[in-house]
């Protein structure tokens, strides 16, 4: 096995004290002159050295290590999520490690401690859909961890940590107007837990106000995966809907897939709109209008708030801006029409 190259090669190279070349390589202020650094990087690079990020953590403190708690990787929105904010993390050098909390509270309470154990730089953490109902448990695991903490896409922050997300009341609300102004009253909805009930709420609320209820046998239940709204299909039709607003994309998928068995095609028998605009970026041929939840946004934002309250923990080890100074950002949602949504006849789109 070929020996690892050290700072001790790398100065002896360049003709300089390993000091000297500590300070290049680890851009430290100094007053060494730019044909020093020069030589220092040339050598570095010649022998292809690679810096020993654990002997660099006892120096700086610093892991350069990053964790996202995810509530369930195999859900491509949170998948895709996962790999812009490794992009954005790698950008300042930056490694992301992944946990799955499989939406339960028991693991998510499992894998913080275990960030407090491995002492990484900041958290981004998406909650379980169970920690919704147990928010005293949530802020007590939270408050535990003593590197920065950014909630991430499910705002049940109430205003007590650092969060990013969108406004997924007005998603719903986007949606139900798109619905209204195509001249649909028969509508059926497919939420779920968490984000879903608050997409559900905006757009309950939106058709109130234009004297349209959700008739009981219309109001789903789902699960954010492609077989609830599969499973739902059936009774939306036989039920009269003429338009169903699926709260993600997934179950919008599987509402298609059935609705192409029973024989119904979409939008002439029933118009659709799905959540997030995921599906495209996996390559699933599936056009459905949908409100788009911009995951690369939604990366940046997220890493731009973490990153500053990195910067800032490392002057202060003891405070924790995060919690006693919390931060929200709520990003808007747009409407994507992918012709999925029929107009009915006498009615002209988006007049008011």
């Amino acid at each position: 096995m070929a020996r690892r190259v050290t700072l001790r090669d790398v100065a002896k190279d360049a003709g300089v004290s390993v000091t000297t070349a500590s300070l290049v390589l680890n851009k430290r202020h100094s007053r060494l002159s730019e044909e020093t650094r020069r030589l220092v990087f040339e050598a570095a690079e010649r022998l292809k050295y690679v810096p020993n990020q654990s002997a660099r953590s006892l120096v700086t403190k610093n892991t350069m290590l990053v964790t996202l708690i995810v509530p369930d990787i195999e859900n491509l929105f949170f998948a895709s999520l996962a790999r812009c904010l490794e992009e954005e993390c790698q950008q300042q050098g930056y490694s992301l490690i992944i946990a799955n909390s499989d939406d339960s509270r028991e693991t998510e309470h499992a894998l913080i401690g275990q960030i407090v154990a491995r002492g990484v730089d900041g958290v981004f953490l998406i909650p379980a859909r169970e920690s919704f109902g147990r928010l005293d448990e949530l802020q007590a695991d939270v408050a535990s961890i003593a590197c920065p903490v950014t909630l991430l896409d499910r705002m049940v922050t109430g205003g007590w940590c650092d969060g990013v997300g969108f406004d997924n009341r007005h998603g719903g609300s986007l949606a139900a107007q798109c619905l209204i102004d195509a001249g649909h009253t028969r509508i059926g909805c497919i939420a779920g837990e968490g984000n879903a009930n608050r997409r559900r709420q905006g757009f309950v609320d939106t058709l109130a106000a234009a004297g349209i209820s959700l008739d009981p046998r219309l109001d789903v239940v789902g699960n954010y995966r492609f077989d609830s709204g599969f499973a739902a299909a059936y009774a939306m039709a036989q039920a009269g809907a003429t338009a169903v607003f699926c709260c993600n994309d997934l179950m919008a998928a599987g509402m298609l897939r059935r609705l192409g068995e029973l024989g119904l095609r979409v939008p002439e028998d029933m118009s659709i709109i799905g959540y997030d605009n995921i599906l495209a970026r996996f390559g699933m041929p599936i056009e459905v209008t949908t409100v788009e939840q911009h995951v690369e946004s939604l990366a940046a934002e997220s890493w731009r708030m973490l990153y500053a309250r990195i910067l800032e923990h490392a002057g202060d080890d003891d405070a924790r801006p995060w919690l006693s100074e919390p931060q929200t950002k709520l990003l808007e949602p747009r409407l994507i029409n992918r012709g999925t949504v029929k107009v009915l006849r006498g009615c002209r789109q988006g007049e008011e």
